[in-house]
């Protein structure tokens, strides 16, 4: 048992290593999108994001993977009453009740991350469905949950136009 544990961790610590390879080596804003893409899908299980910038205290849509962008232009088709705490730099999960899941009895998990930049919040990043199976995060989720929120806006973001987003990638 102990020695599951040991290598589940090394797996664990392997794939944070890689991640944050991925995102301090991305060049430009469209390399470190395809990271945080290949991170979320591939370590948290997240095929549907979405990643909606912050600039002037309105919330744009800048990029999306899977989901329909018409319907979410902003932060504001959420209405998320804990969503002014990710704006403050607070990660959030939510049950998105209402929402079926194949085959689970239980809501699916909603995911809000605040992409950081200079001690301020410049995007939220949204995962709307995590897999069916993804029914928590764990301590190793969270981890990478930090990563994204304190590496993304480097690579998303030009330091010479604040928080403004360099140029959007279509949606996909």
């Amino acid at each position: 048992m102990k020695a599951a544990i040991a290598r589940a961790r090394v797996l664990d610590d392997a794939g944070f290593e890689a991640a944050q390879r991925r995102l301090r080596q991305s060049a430009g804003p469209g390399d470190t999108l395809e990271a945080v893409r290949e991170i979320v899908a591939g370590l948290l299980g997240c095929e549907e994001i979405a990643l909606f910038t912050i600039y002037q205290g309105k919330s744009t849509l800048f990029w999306s993977f899977g989901i329909d962008p018409k319907q979410h232009k902003t932060l504001d088709t959420f209405e998320e009453p804990a969503l002014q705490r990710v704006l403050d730099g607070e990660f959030h999960l939510v049950r998105a009740v209402g929402e079926p899941r194949a085959g689970v009895s239980d809501p699916p998990l909603r995911v809000f991350v605040p992409i950081r930049m200079n001690s301020r919040t410049v995007a939220v990043l949204v995962m709307l469905r995590l897999l069916p199976q993804k029914i928590a995060f764990d301590e190793s989720d969270m981890r990478l949950v930090k990563l994204l929120s304190n590496e993304a806006g480097r690579g998303l973001f030009d330091a010479g136009m604040g928080s403004r987003p360099q140029a959007a990638r279509r949606s996909r």
